[in-house]
């Protein structure tokens, strides 16, 4: 298949187009999935300590059948079981225990949870802030470009042709640029630190360090931009580290609409308008950045997110507005959801495990969409 192929809502004539620009005849026998990303195609990487003991380990409802997009499609492929290629987290919170960082040289899942683009540790609770006097549950959050220089480290630098490569990323960027103009307002050394770890230059530190509306108009105008930096360097990332080191086959998610999670529908228009901007910023530099590159499919989770929020039941979903998990040891975050500490009632076809991660559910119809990909480049 030349060039990118772009998902939006998969339907059965555009299926029908892409097969017969693919060749269906030549289906790929994928030996393994190897994926880097953050929390939503995470594995394990933090399941140690408390979290363990806690039965979590995993952003979503952990428990039997709690598998991530990514395990679904390596039982789909027949591909190994995916396992996490890191472990490990790094507290400074009393009471919280996590464990040393260990590498695991036969497995090949690099994704976790808070990792960000380009800037490692710097995510939501990354160990990285806690130089910066934060208190958090020291996630390693390595960046995605640290993610893929790992894997070429592991490999002799170079991929085999013939695994399966997933990529995602964006979330945890976004995150941090919320951030960094929530406290621009307020102005002072916490503005200046936020805009500093959101990656803002020097210029608009400076602006935002004054606080007032001229700081939120910057601050606001700066993430707009550090989000397309981000999908312009992720789409270079891949091009240069993956497929250029010889990947063949590889499955990109752009960024979904935050705005649509439950965190989202709690936000002020406000809010809601720059995560739009934000998003569009970084989903349309990553698809121009891959615009021509072979080997490579778009998973537009942006159109797949809207779709399902506007048809719920064309996917089955019963409920795609609230979380389902229950209160937890950790504020009700999807880390330490278990099937044990669900809310009331049937929560098995709701789409949201906490207020921005998704349910077993949702990562299967997730690994759906990718393998009707896959179907229609003749790759499946």
């Amino acid at each position: 298949m030349n060039g990118i192929i772009k998902f939006g809502a998969v339907s059965g004539l555009l299926l029908a187009l892409l097969a017969g620009c693919g060749g269906g005849d030549d289906k790929v026998a994928f030996t393994s999935i190897v994926s880097f990303g953050d929390s939503l195609s995470d594995v394990g990487t933090y399941k140690v300590g408390t979290v363990a003991a806690l039965n979590g380990g995993k952003f979503t409802v952990n428990g039997t059948g709690g598998n991530v997009w990514t395990e679904v499609l390596a039982a789909q492929l027949n591909t190994p079981a995916q396992c996490a290629a890191r472990t490990g987290m790094l507290p400074n919170v009393a009471g919280v225990t996590g464990a040393p960082v260990q590498d695991f040289a036969n497995c090949f899942n690099y994704a976790q949870g808070s990792s960000r683009v380009t800037s490692s540790g710097t995510g939501p609770n990354g160990v990285a802030l806690q130089q910066y006097g934060q208190q958090n549950l020291g996630f390693m959050a390595d960046s995605l470009n640290d993610q893929f220089n790992r894997h070429l480290a592991k490999t002799g630098g170079a991929y085999a042709g013939r695994e399966l490569v997933t990529v995602n990323a964006g979330g945890n960027d976004l995150f941090m640029q919320l951030n960094g103009v929530g406290n621009a307002a307020g102005g002072g050394a916490a503005a200046a630190a936020a805009g500093t770890i959101a990656g803002w230059s020097q210029s608009t530190i400076d602006t935002v360090k004054v606080g007032g509306s001229a700081a939120s108009n910057a601050a606001a105008n700066a993430a707009v931009t550090a989000m397309g930096q981000a999908g312009t360097e992720l789409a270079g990332y891949i091009k240069t580290l993956v497929v250029g080191k010889g990947a063949r086959y590889v499955v990109v998610r752009m960024l979904g609409d935050v705005n649509l999670t439950p965190f989202g529908l709690s936000l002020d228009a406000g809010t809601r308008s720059l995560i739009t901007a934000m998003t569009q910023a970084f989903d349309g530099q990553l698809k121009t950045g891959l615009d021509g590159t072979l080997g490579v499919i778009i998973l537009d989770d942006y159109a797949l997110t809207t779709d399902v929020t506007a048809n719920p039941g064309k996917y089955g979903f019963t409920n795609v507005t609230m979380q389902s998990c229950g209160p937890n040891a950790f504020s009700s975050s999807s880390l330490v959801c278990n099937t044990g500490n669900l809310i009331a009632g049937d929560t098995s076809h709701y789409a949201f495990a906490d207020g921005v991660h998704p349910t077993p559910y949702s990562h299967q119809k997730e690994a759906e969409s990718a393998l009707a990909l896959l179907d229609a480049a003749g790759w499946h």
